[in-house]
């Protein structure tokens, strides 16, 4: 059975990533990710590393995103650390904490 027919709809699936680049091509490879839908840079290393979030519908998505990501000029790595999948309307639950102070 192929990866949509377990797709559902309204999930959501989020990853995290380090990539790693050839130090002068850091400044044109965060540019580049700019172009890649659902992609966010929230740090960079002068000796060559992004730490990358995407998101997309369904794993496929997630690995299709991280295939373009490494046809950028100057990637040398893409490493996936984490991905994570939940119905979209989890995410705009309360979090409830259930232990109280003693």
């Amino acid at each position: 059975m192929s990866e949509a027919a377990h797709a559902k709809p309204d999930d959501i699936h989020i990853a995290s990533l380090v990539v790693h680049v050839m130090p002068q091509a850091l400044s044109s490879v965060e540019q580049s990710l700019r172009g890649v839908e659902d992609a966010q840079v929230h740090g960079t290393h002068p000796d060559g590393k992004l730490v990358v979030t995407l998101e997309g519908p369904s794993g496929g998505a997630i690995l299709d995103k991280v295939a373009q990501i490494q046809q950028i000029d100057g990637v040398l790595n893409v490493s996936l650390v984490y991905q994570h999948a939940e119905p979209r309307h989890f995410l705009n639950q309360e979090v409830v904490n259930d232990q109280h102070s003693a």
